[in-house]
């Protein structure tokens, strides 16, 4: 079993979008914790910081690619979360373009792509911790894998998907006046 982790700090932007102070420091900081041997022993840890559209895209999808069964898979991700016009949640990129407010789809990662690129994956133990503005739509689209009724050992065996999110689909997410960390990520590693 493989512990691989996809960690992604955008804090720095070249166009429309404003700079953010945390997010860089933020997967820095989950990186200490993934790959320290007593708390977490990730055997592969990848840290992004600022990427271009394409190399995150790229990185997203080999994380989920060539897995097996058993791998533990974790996608971290700092910065700007926008939402279209339908609502659909993008994860932003150093290269993302929202002119007047108005996300441009093609600059972004669609949630959508992360989805199916799960869906596609081997690995059944994925986990997803999104520390962005309008992070809770992030599960919007996505269906239950079983019919309903409960299976504890399924549930409390840790086979299946967490998605931890920062915010609800309609929530803002907030750096800290002072801190390094934002807000989420600083709690969420306590």
């Amino acid at each position: 079993m493989a512990k691989v982790a996809l960690l992604i700090g955008i804090s720095q932007y070249e166009f429309d979008l404003n700079a953010l102070s945390a997010p860089d420091k933020d997967a820095k900081a989950m990186q200490q914790v993934l790959e320290n041997k007593e708390v977490c022993d990730f055997t592969e840890v990848k840290l992004l910081i600022n990427p271009h559209h394409q190399e995150m895209a790229e990185a997203i999808e080999l994380l989920f690619r060539e897995r097996k069964k058993d791998d533990l898979v974790l996608l971290y991700f700092s910065g700007h979360g926008l939402k279209d016009e339908a609502g659909n949640l993008y994860l932003t990129n150093s290269q993302t373009k929202s002119p007047g407010g108005t996300l441009l789809t093609a600059t972004a990662i669609s949630a959508h792509f992360i989805q199916d690129l799960m869906n596609k994956s081997r690995s059944r133990r994925q986990v997803v911790i999104l520390d962005c503005c309008f992070s809770g739509a992030f599960g919007q689209g996505l269906s239950p894998k079983d019919d309903g009724s409960i299976n504890i050992k399924n549930q409390l065996g840790g086979e299946g998907r967490a998605i931890l999110t920062s915010s609800g689909c309609i929530q803002y997410s907030y750096e800290q006046k002072g801190s390094d960390l934002s807000i989420y990520t600083n709690h969420f590693i306590e």
